[in-house]
């Protein structure tokens, strides 16, 4: 709002202006649908690696195989470019993020897109530790004293399973805060998926520098996480030297 000085100074009528920012910033929106993708792909995933492993080289098996090779092999920008067919002519979804009236259903394409990928790796690789637990020691002698299978599978084979995959949670969590910059693209999502090579196709040497440095340091502290998260799952794992095999 103009002062009484400058109202004096500038005797026309010239416009008042006042910003005011709606919705979520560029950091906030990558955030909130990378975090949505990564419950709905561990929700979805590892119940479905489980029931894989557990019907292996039966239908459910082949189909779950079937799924991981397609969402693997087939490049991600074709995909996106499927899923947004499928959802814009069966499900009359938005397909840009920005000319969406409704903008909870505008999240719909980028999560879905974000998620079946990460659906397709956590069945893969739950699957593959499962079948390797399976055919343990431990599991015979389980089998031996008269566990039921759902027993074995419940307390023993998922959880041990679970190992090798928890220490990617908080990589997975952290790297929302960078966005994807093909599906971000495509859907025109207003985040920071293509921060970065926005700046590098305009020469932006200091949102270069800047962006390099905050991804660096978000992969340092995912590895240092993911560490302690499995050192608490694992009881076997001890990040001190103190009673355990320290040298």
């Amino acid at each position: 709002t103009p002062t009484e000085a400058e109202r004096e100074l500038y005797s026309d009528n010239h416009p008042t202006s006042s910003f005011r920012q709606k919705g979520l910033s560029m950091l906030e929106t990558s955030f909130v649908i990378g975090i949505i993708s990564i419950i709905i792909a561990y929700s979805v995933g590892l119940p479905l690696g489980i029931l894989v492993a557990r019907r292996k080289d039966k239908l459910a098996d082949k189909l779950g195989n079937a799924y991981i090779i397609f969402i693997m092999s087939v490049p991600a920008l074709a995909y996106i470019f499927l899923f947004a067919a499928i959802g814009t002519s069966l499900f009359n979804l938005p397909y840009k993020f920005a000319n969406s009236t409704n903008k909870v259903l505008a999240y719909f394409l980028p999560v879905i897109s974000l998620a079946l990928p990460q659906i397709g790796s956590l069945m893969k690789w739950m699957r593959r530790y499962m079948i390797d637990q399976m055919n343990s020691d431990y599991v015979k002698f389980a089998r031996a004293e008269g566990m039921s299978e759902k027993e074995i599978y419940r307390i023993h084979i998922s959880k041990n399973a679970l190992i090798y995959l928890v220490h990617g949670i908080p990589g997975a969590v952290l790297f929302c805060l960078t966005g994807a910059i093909m599906t971000e693209r495509v859907y025109g999502v207003p985040g920071v998926g293509n921060l970065l090579t926005t700046a590098i196709n305009k020469h932006d040497n200091g949102v270069i520098v800047a962006c390099t440095v905050f991804y660096t340091s978000l992969s340092i502290l995912a590895i240092i996480l993911g560490d302690v998260l499995l050192a608490k799952y694992d009881p076997r794992i001890s990040l001190s030297s103190e009673g355990g095999g320290g040298r």
